[in-house]
């Protein structure tokens, strides 16, 4: 995740002093000290102003930051005070005509907490304001510690001060560390033009390794030689993947920093990774190539938030999608983006991609990297790979260190492909939602030597109809590879006729999930984010189970009810039958409902015995192993069911069960509780793929069917273990 500090509660701020000026960056030349125990900062800031800038400036500081002019001309006015809680100050600087340098002397204290947020049921995340402690030092550009001069871009030179033993990061080019017995002075310089400033401090352990023309650095917090050396290991096959894709690393160093809190930010040159996150052994392909890839995509072709932020969608795109993808499940990544669309966005909560600026929630974050990322694959799949790799590359060299939007993505594709893409950029930009497709029926007759294929297709949502391209697959007599062409929709209802070389069998529309649209449920196995992302949940705890297991039950079900006001909580003998409007979670192995999820799971490779229950031949034990399972219930929402027996493990399934919403069944054991077992049931029955009806009325068994494997938009990262 891109790391966006606070930008939205300072925004009003923000554009009352926003006088954009077009040139170079402004300059800071900071000679900081900082004393964490007593929360102080103290700076002298010597600011150089672009040639061409005004002479009257505003900016903003932290409301706790006394500042005065030291050297300079200037005069300097306080406007306001701040305008809601942790908001900076706003000041107008007015220099002499002709003067371009002014330093600025401030200090004070910065010292917010780090708070929780709800992020949905079950799920929490931290932040914070800014604070300077003994247990470390984290600012950013939210934290309004250097004056933010009209959201200039800035360059800047810095030395500052600590105490002997501690360790202070920044982006850029690191210099010349000094220390003694009482202080350490540390210096960081960064001449590319940068969107904000950060300092994290605290007492690292430093790792480093040279990658070409690169430092590469981890500092940990705790000494862990062997973790270092894995991400020392990563980083220089990542670096080299994503410099020959899209152009040269554009930082001399990248470092791992082992943060206080869980985090996942993304800072130019470095990335700041929480305690536990950077010890899980996933990490490596997941959220650390997405964090070094923001170096290209928000640290260095920085985001224009007025037109929405474009980046978190390409990096999870040329991340997380192209690691699936090398492993030929990119089709499997693509479903589950959608389905976490279908889940979680609502038509009521549903919002423009050119509104996104951020993740705070499911919603947000499935229209701003799920939806995102789709569109991406589409404009890829329009152009192919050349000229979308191309469009890539231009859009780096010609935006790189500048502030850019989507229009500036879409001027890019368009002069390496020659294409009118404003219409389909505008529609997937300025319109809340996505289709809904159905497929009706599909039917054919014989033409001379070919068969005529007529295919009727809905596009059901309420809305006017899209403009897509949509993958079709068609089985043929006696052919085991799939016949492939892509087809147009841009009405409600629409026929579509395409000719065959021989007897079509089978039809299947979009069956690789290519096309940005929202998922039918017979096409998704039922999944535990149906009941996450829904807007009423009824959880019904066991009456009869033991006293010590009704309180477990029950403090976890109220728990999740407290940060979700959607989540009613019932005793199972308060209910006479489910009800049919909302998703049920049935708690417990001695709940009476329990037979109706076993109802629901008819077809599937699951099998209830006296001490537990087998999914897919793997047993889990009552007394042993924590389960979830999900299933389909007819014209209903999906049923789920929780049995856990270990009172130790309550606290771990609370934390850990959110972030498993693509997944049919899941299974953990011990206290911890670690997982073992995670899968999503079969789809019997997919309303996108059909028999055809024959000439004479005949519908004839399907074949099997092959598709053919899809090459990597880039090859490489395998070797990261």
């Amino acid at each position: 995740m891109l790391s966006l500090p606070q930008r939205m509660l300072w925004i009003v701020v923000f554009f009352l002093c926003y006088l954009s000026v077009a040139g170079a960056a402004v300059h800071h030349d900071l000679r900081v000290e900082l004393s964490p125990d007593s929360h102080l900062i103290e700076v002298r800031d010597t600011l150089t102003l672009p040639d061409d800038a005004p002479s009257e400036w505003q900016f903003v500081l932290h409301a706790a930051l006394a500042v005065e002019v030291a050297e300079g001309g200037a005069t300097l006015t306080r406007l306001s005070d701040p305008l809601a809680n942790h908001a900076p100050a706003l000041y107008r600087l007015q220099l002499p005509v002709g003067e371009r340098n002014i330093t600025l002397s401030y200090s004070g204290k910065i010292s917010h907490p780090i708070e929780q947020s709800s992020a949905g049921v079950g799920r929490t995340q931290e932040s914070t304001h800014g604070f300077i402690a003994g247990s470390g030092v984290y600012l950013d550009g939210g934290s309004r510690w250097y004056p933010d001069l009209a959201g200039e871009l800035v360059t800047y030179s810095l030395e500052a001060r600590l105490p002997a033993g501690w360790t202070l990061i920044s982006q850029g080019t690191r210099g010349r560390v000094e220390s003694n017995d009482a202080r350490s002075l540390h210096r960081w310089e960064e001449q590319h033009p940068q969107d904000e400033i950060y300092l994290v401090g605290g007492r690292f352990h430093e790792y480093k390794q040279r990658v070409g023309k690169i430092d590469t650095y981890v500092w940990l917090r705790r000494a862990d030689l062997q973790l270092a050396e894995r991400y020392l290991a990563a980083m220089g096959g990542y670096l080299d993947m994503y410099g020959q894709l899209l152009g040269p690393y554009p930082y001399a160093k990248f470092a791992l920093v082992e943060n206080q809190w869980e985090s996942g930010y993304g800072m130019p040159s470095f990335t700041l990774l929480g305690p536990t996150v950077i010890r899980l052994p996933f990490i490596l392909r997941s959220s650390f190539p997405h964090e070094i890839l923001h170096n290209w995509w928000g640290n260095s072709v920085y985001v224009d938030y007025t037109s929405g932020n474009w980046s978190e969608g390409l990096t999870a795109y040329l991340a997380d999608h192209l690691f699936k993808e090398q492993t030929g499940d990119g089709a499997g990544y693509r479903r589950n983006a959608l389905q976490r669309y279908t889940n979680y966005v609502v038509e009521q909560q549903d919002f423009p991609l050119r509104e996104f600026r951020g993740r705070h929630d499911d919603v947000s974050q499935a229209v701003g990297y799920d939806k995102s990322l789709m569109v991406f694959h589409m404009l890829r799949r329009q152009l192919g790979d050349g000229q979308f790799i191309a469009g890539l590359q231009r859009f780096y060299r010609e935006q790189r260190f500048e502030r850019a939007g989507w229009n500036d993505i879409r001027l890019a594709f368009e002069q390496v492909s020659g294409l009118d893409l404003e219409p389909q950029f505008q529609q997937w930009l300025q319109r809340p939602g996505i289709p809904a497709l159905k497929l009706v029926a599909a039917g054919t007759q014989v033409d001379g030597k070919d068969y005529v294929l007529n295919i009727e297709l809905e596009q059901t949502q309420a809305a006017p109809p899209f403009h897509v391209q949509v993958p079709l697959v068609v089985q043929l007599d006696n052919q085991r590879d799939a016949w492939q062409t892509v087809i147009d929709l841009n009405e409600h209802r629409q026929t579509v006729t395409v000719r065959t070389p021989s007897r079509p069998r089978y039809v299947w529309v979009d069956p690789e999930f290519d096309t940005l649209r929202r998922l039918d449920r017979g096409e998704l196995p039922p999944s535990l984010g149906e009941a996450l992302g829904a807007e009423k949940l009824l959880i019904l705890l066991p009456s009869q189970a033991p006293l010590s297991s009704q309180r477990n039950y029950q403090r976890l079900a109220l728990n999740w009810a407290r940060h979700a006001p959607g989540v009613t909580v019932m005793w199972d003998k308060e209910l006479e039958q489910l009800p049919n409007d909302q998703p049920v979670w049935l708690f417990g192995w001695e709940n009476r409902y329990r037979a109706q999820l076993a109802d629901s799971l008819e077809g599937q490779r699951v099998k209830w015995t006296g001490n537990g229950l087998s999914i897919e031949d793997t047993h889990m034990q009552r007394k042993a192993h924590s389960v979830v399972v999900v299933g389909r219930r007819p014209n209903a929402p999906v049923i789920l069911w929780l049995g856990n027996e270990n009172s130790a493990a309550f606290d771990g399934l609370a934390r850990k069960l959110p972030h498993y919403g693509n997944y049919s069944y899941i299974a953990f054991q011990g206290n911890e509780p670690t997982n073992m077992l995670k899968g999503q049931w079969n789809v019997l029955d997919s309303p996108m793929f059909t028999a055809v009806r024959q000439a004479d009325g005949a519908l004839m068994p399907p074949n099997s069917l092959t598709l053919p494997p899809r090459s990597a938009l880039a090859a490489g990262g395998t070797a990261v273990r």
